[in-house]
């Protein structure tokens, strides 16, 4: 599988972060074609310190073709500039292929 991996930084306002990113954000993300698995890691603690990021998102697809052709789509685009902009904390887009080590 590959994965598109988001990190969001700590934004200026988490209340309006979460509202907008629930509310707005998650149907754009859900609409983006071959999207497998949609998964929202809210960032509860480091160890040490305050955490760099306030939320990890895994949006999983079934190879890098459906996941290009996913960014490609107006639902992808449309996704990714709605990300930026409510990503007062700073934003992070990553692409990964992921393994399952455990059986």
């Amino acid at each position: 599988m590959t994965k598109i991996i988001v990190l969001f930084g700590q934004p200026k306002d988490p209340k309006l972060f979460d509202e907008q990113y629930w509310k707005d954000h998650v149907p754009m993300a859900k609409a983006m074609p071959g999207l497998k698995k949609y998964t929202v890691n809210k960032v509860v603690g480091a160890p040490r310190g305050e955490p760099a990021y306030y939320q990890v998102v895994e949006l999983e697809f079934e190879n890098m073709d459906s996941l290009k052709k996913a960014l490609e789509s107006p639902a992808g685009r449309e996704s990714g500039r709605h990300g930026v902009k409510i990503a007062t904390g700073g934003i992070t887009f990553l692409y990964a292929e992921s393994r399952d080590a455990m059986p």
